[in-house]
């Protein structure tokens, strides 16, 4: 009779540990999936345009504190200044974390280095989900492509201890624009009204010899 319960409870202890396993794959998977990145990943410019690359977070859990250290080319971009009242050049806050408590944000034009640090007081304004941390506004300076590149991040939650966080960066190109698909046709048609023209005078010319 016991080996008969232990053969019909061993089914229930195999899908247990099964559900076990699928539970701990998924809480690993969950955890990896936190990640900051630029969006757009490329923003298409002209030499004097002004864009915008947004520095989002996704799928974080009581983000408390932040900060965000960036490159670019600063003979291709410089950053634009959104508080000209303080010294050096800001970055703007996004909505998603609170900027309680500004640690460093900083622009530097000669490096071409974005370092931004905050951090939301009292820690009960941790936040969780996804949202916009902050937003880099850019002038393009003169054609060419840089990368963007996020190359140190450090989220942290409320108990002082680091989010893992995958990181993406971005691409800037400048160009300057060609003509537009309007223009194309019309010189099109002026080519082909010309090359018209060029067949009837030959004609002509033969017929009269």
């Amino acid at each position: 009779m016991q080996q008969l319960r232990l053969k019909l409870h061993r089914p229930a202890l195999v899908l247990l540990l099964c559900w076990g396993l699928i539970v701990q794959v998924a809480g690993s998977t969950a955890a990896q999936e936190a990640r900051i990145w630029l969006e757009p990943t490329m923003l298409n410019l002209a030499p004097g345009d002004v864009g915008t690359l947004d520095i989002r977070v996704e799928n974080v859990i009581q983000l408390a504190g932040a900060e965000v250290y960036l490159t670019f080319d600063p003979i291709l971009l410089e950053v634009v200044d959104t508080d000209p009242s303080a010294e050096g050049a800001q970055i703007a806050h996004g909505d998603f974390l609170s900027p309680d408590f500004v640690v460093r944000n900083i622009a530097d034009p000669a490096t071409g280095t974005v370092d931004y640090a905050i951090a939301c007081m009292p820690l009960d304004k941790a936040v969780s989900g996804s949202g916009v941390l902050a937003h880099i506004t850019f002038r393009a300076l003169a054609e060419g492509e840089t990368l963007v590149a996020i190359r140190s991040a450090l989220l942290s939650d409320v108990q002082g201890q680091p989010i893992a966080i995958e990181t993406d960066s971005g691409v800037v190109v400048i160009r300057r624009p060609g003509p537009s698909p309007a223009v194309w046709a019309l010189i099109g048609l002026v080519a082909a009204a010309v090359a018209a023209g060029f067949v009837v005078v030959m004609w002509r010319t033969v017929k009269t010899r």
